[in-house]
């Protein structure tokens, strides 16, 4: 359709910004519904078998944690101030279970392989932002118990996949550890993790699209500043410097590190892992050798490619800056 998106991704965004911004607990829930509802669309639009199976999954998933949160804000509102009352880990674990984050991120791997790069990006990104934002403001608690087991699980999980999309969202369960150690320090640091996470995700799907890859055998490429920007862009990823990915894991780690040592040594500990996995990537890439000759090989790459790979490197700069 010529205006789908027109339509779409206003509603889109406004369920967003919708649920955030509700003072009640039938506003949230009615702001996820629109959200769910604008994205089963977005991965309708596709028309492949994959992409209705996997919508067909992801929507009996979501409706049985909106039924959950439902139920439970409906029938257990008094238990909320009560931190250790067993009716009060009900909502929490629904928005674990829609979010999608571990130790309820099971069904997670199986739909997003089958999605299209366009949808796994918002479904490892935006769609993580209202479960993940309303579930730190009410139960800030749990979230110290939740974020080792997201950079463990996400960190190990990642390391025997051959599958780029499995591959990416274990990536997304580790970050999401990040991302809710973020929330312990503050929302500035949260946005900021958040979009760079967010900028390093669409080079990798814009990557993916360019390509035509799926699997980690078919990442083969003769293009000398493309291999730059995908080794540059997993080195980011797993954030060593001097790459942009870098910049929010020290700052978070600066901010945490007296508070929360014990959390703090297993999120650097799993970045080993985390490597280890983003460099397998670019192995296959760099050990790559064909019959073409090599000065015939074209080393030119667009203006936004050059570009996107420079603005990955300047994270030596910002380290200057805000040290």
């Amino acid at each position: 359709m010529k205006n789908y998106y027109l339509v779409i991704l206003p509603m889109y965004f406004l369920s967003i910004s919708f649920s955030l911004s509700s003072n009640s607990w039938m506003s949230i829930w009615i702001g996820m519904e629109m959200n769910l509802l604008t994205f089963i669309f977005m991965i309708l639009e596709t028309k492949t078998f994959n992409s209705t199976e996997s919508c067909m999954k992801y929507f009996l998933i979501q409706s049985v944690g909106s039924l959950i949160f439902l139920f439970s804000v409906s029938v257990q509102t008094v238990f909320f101030n009560e931190t250790f009352f067993i009716y009060a880990l009900v909502p929490p674990l629904a928005l674990m279970l829609k979010s999608g984050i571990a130790p309820l991120h099971l069904w997670t791997p199986d739909i997003g392989m089958k999605l299209p790069p366009l949808n796994l990006f918002l479904f490892i990104t935006l769609q993580k932002i209202i479960p993940m934002i309303i579930l730190f403001s009410s139960w800030s608690m749990m979230i110290k118990w939740l974020i080792p087991f997201n950079i463990i699980i996400g960190s190990l999980g990642g390391v025997t996949q051959a599958s780029i999309n499995k591959m990416i969202i274990f990536s997304s369960i580790n970050n999401s550890g990040w991302m809710m150690l973020s929330l312990m320090e503050s929302m500035v640091l949260f946005y900021l993790f958040f979009m760079i996470y967010s900028m390093m995700n669409f080079l990798l799907m814009n990557f993916m699209l360019e390509n035509k890859i799926k699997w980690t055998i078919q990442i083969k490429c003769q293009n000398f500043f493309k291999k730059i920007l995908f080794v540059s862009l997993m080195l980011s990823f797993s954030g060593l410097p001097p790459f942009i990915g870098f910049i929010p894991k020290w700052i978070i780690l600066k901010k945490i590190i007296i508070s929360l040592p014990v959390i703090s040594l297993i999120s650097i500990f799993m970045s080993v892992f985390t490597l280890f996995f983003y460099m397998k990537l670019t192995i296959i890439m760099l050990l790559y050798s064909s019959l073409h000759k090599k000065w015939s090989v074209n080393l030119w790459t667009s203006p936004t490619s050059l570009s996107l790979v420079l603005l990955n490197l300047t994270s030596s700069f910002m380290f200057v800056l805000l040290s």
